[in-house]
């Protein structure tokens, strides 16, 4: 059939020239790679490192032929185009690798242990606070389970405190009460005390003075003459009695 691949020396297929086939949508395509044409040739080896049309030209086997492939860029239904070999792919992979297993080994490695090691870290903390979770839980629902028996121990400690505080406030009060009584009888006696002696020196004050008048009233001449010899004769014993006293003060 027209635009069928022919086998060639070299392993080279040349396909036979054919009226350009269009598809059904109407884009043009290249002879024997029609929707019907069986399957392109797969090139395996030819062609390693590249394309070099001038030394992949020729028949038979080469190293050129290992190394170099024929592709025309200026005409893309060449006949004698070439793919790019599988054996190429196979050598890139397996380069590749060879590349990640030698340099990306301990990396890798490492980066997956640090993984691990944090997913069980996550896994451990998920774990404890699921346990603290069902702890909590579980204390919650033993004392929503003693709920009232709880209240009741609470109504009867407050009043048991509200009872105490009462008999202290009571105390306390009664000893300001007492305190303050004492305050005040003290005040209240040393008041009196302060009076008392107020009004016993307003009556010596005055006794003395009434005393001091009657004595002025009822004395007469003659009293007065005699009080005042013996004032005289008083005053010159009293001045000789004034060394002797200061030396025996002194020999003291």
């Amino acid at each position: 059939p027209p635009g069928r691949p022919i086998p060639g020396p070299g392993g080279r297929a040349h396909a036979e020239p054919a009226e350009p086939e269009h598809k059904s949508h109407g884009a043009e395509v290249c002879p024997g790679h029609g929707p019907m044409d069986p399957p392109h040739h797969v090139n395996w080896w030819r062609g390693l490192i590249g394309v070099n049309n001038e030394r992949a030209a020729g028949e038979g086997f080469s190293l050129d032929h290992l190394l170099w492939r024929y592709h025309n860029d200026k005409d893309p239904c060449d006949p004698k185009n070439e793919p790019p070999p599988f054996l190429a792919s196979v050598l890139n992979f397996g380069l590749l690798a060879f590349i990640l297993y030698h340099f990306g080994k301990k990396p890798l490695a490492e980066a997956l242990v640090k993984r691990k090691q944090a997913i069980m870290g996550e896994i451990d903390n998920a774990t404890r606070l699921k346990d603290e979770a069902e702890g909590r839980l579980e204390e919650y629902e033993e004392k929503l389970d003693h709920l009232e028996e709880t209240l009741e121990q609470l109504k009867a400690e407050y009043a048991s405190q509200a009872a105490v505080e009462r008999k202290n406030l009571l105390a306390e009060l009664e000893e300001r009460r007492a305190r303050m009584r004492r305050d005040a009888e003290f005040r209240i006696e040393q008041e009196l005390k302060s009076a008392k002696v107020e009004l016993l020196q307003e009556a010596v004050i005055g006794a003395v003075k009434a005393a001091e008048d009657i004595i002025r009233l009822r004395a007469t001449t003659q009293d007065q003459e005699t009080l005042a010899q013996e004032y005289l004769k008083a005053v010159p014993e009293a001045l000789a009695r004034g060394p002797e006293a200061a030396q025996a003060g002194g020999a003291s």
